[in-house]
């Protein structure tokens, strides 16, 4: 059986730390925007509740990660990293509503520098 190295164990755990983080700032910029009268609450409430599954997600990585510093098992590493996808499908989502919230002319712009 292949085993997760200690450095990647390190970066998982260090990763899902600043992952939670990125949570919290994501759920609070929600609850912010749900009493800001320029914007829809449903953007901020939509926001919000991102920002709680990517809390959710995150802390399951954090625990996953703590087990997988017990056995360093790559099916525990897989575990780890299909919640980074879960959480990343949420911060996108919680990116799209939030752009909802830009000025028109704004929202243009970012859009074409991306391409």
């Amino acid at each position: 059986m292949h085993k997760v190295s200690q450095k990647t164990i390190q970066a998982a755990q260090k990763h899902a730390q600043e992952l939670l983080e990125q949570g919290k700032g994501v759920k609070e910029l929600g609850e912010s925007l749900q009493t800001d009268d320029q914007t829809s609450s449903q953007q901020g409430k939509c926001i919000e509740d991102c920002g709680e599954s990517i809390q959710k997600q995150a802390q399951k990585a954090k625990d996953l990660t703590k087990k997988l510093a017990e056995d360093g098992s790559t099916e525990v590493f897989i575990e780890a990293v299909q919640q980074h996808i879960n959480i990343n499908q949420a911060y996108i989502e919680a990116t799209k509503e939030f752009q909802k919230t830009l000025p028109l002319p704004v929202r243009n712009r970012s859009s074409k520098e991306c391409e």
